[in-house]
C-alpha cells in the first residue's frame, strides 16, 4: 500500500512537471526530429559522394596518360629545341613549344596542320633573297630561294625553273602552262607529264625539285 501511494505521488509530480514545461518539451522534441531527419537525409548522400570520388580516382588511375613524343624543331623559331609534345600533336604545336616563329620565317611550304612523329626533325627555313640575282643575272633580282636548295615546281616562276639542270625558257614555260591547265603537281614524278621532260631529264631534276 505504501508503494502504491508513493508511485501515485511520484507520477503526480511527473505530470505536474510535464504540464508546466510542455512548451519547452515540444521545442526539444522538434529539434530532435530535425536532427534525426538530417542524419537520414545527409548521411547516405555523403557516402554516395565518397563512393563517387573513389570511383573517379579509380577511373583516372586506370586511364593511361597520352604518351609523350620528342621532336627536334629548329630554324626560324625563337627557341630552337628538342620539344616534348603529346602524341597526336601537330607542327603548329611544335612551333608554339619553341616560342613561335621569327620575323624571318618562311612557312610557305610548311604544313602546320601536319601530325608530327616521335624523333622527327622540323626545320623552319628563312626567306633568302639574292639581291644580285641568280648566277649574277640582274634580271633575276628579288627571287626567293628556300634553305633546302630545292625548287618547288608548283610555285616557281620561269626564272627559278631555269635554274634546274636541263630546263630552259621553253621547258619552263611548258611546266607553267601544264600547271595552269591541270593544277598542282601532286608528286615530283608528275613533271614527266610535261611535254619535253622524259625519264632522262627527270633523273637530272629529281634531287633538285619538290612539290
Amino acid at each position: 500500500m505504501n508503494r502504491l501511494k508513493e508511485y501515485i505521488r511520484e507520477n503526480r509530480k511527473l505530470w505536474e512537471f510535464l504540464d508546466e514545461n510542455k512548451d519547452m518539451l515540444v521545442k526539444v522534441a522538434a529539434v530532435a526530429v530535425v536532427i534525426v531527419a538530417a542524419f537520414f537525409v545527409f548521411a547516405p548522400g555523403s557516402d554516395e559522394e565518397e563512393k563517387d570520388r573513389e570511383t573517379e580516382a579509380t577511373v583516372a588511375a586506370a586511364e593511361p596518360e597520352p604518351a609523350g613524343i620528342f621532336v627536334d624543331i629548329g630554324g626560324e623559331v625563337n627557341n630552337p629545341m628538342v620539344a616534348e609534345l603529346k602524341e597526336g600533336s601537330r607542327v603548329e604545336d611544335a612551333i608554339e613549344a619553341a616560342g613561335g616563329l621569327t620575323e624571318e620565317a618562311d612557312i610557305t611550304e610548311i604544313n602546320r596542320a601536319a601530325f608530327v612523329e616521335d624523333g622527327e626533325k622540323i626545320f623552319i627555313p628563312p626567306v633568302i633573297t639574292d639581291a644580285e640575282g641568280a648566277a649574277g643575272d640582274p634580271d633575276a633580282a628579288g627571287v626567293s630561294y628556300y634553305s633546302d636548295g630545292r625548287i618547288n615546281i608548283n610555285t616557281a616562276d620561269s626564272l627559278e625553273l631555269q635554274e634546274l639542270d636541263g630546263v630552259g625558257p621553253v621547258i619552263a614555260g611548258k611546266i607553267i602552262d601544264y600547271r595552269e591547265e591541270n593544277g598542282r603537281f601532286r608528286t615530283i614524278e608528275d613533271i614527266k607529264n610535261v611535254s619535253g621532260i622524259g625519264d632522262k631529264t627527270f633523273e637530272k631534276l629529281k634531287d633538285d625539285i619538290k612539290v
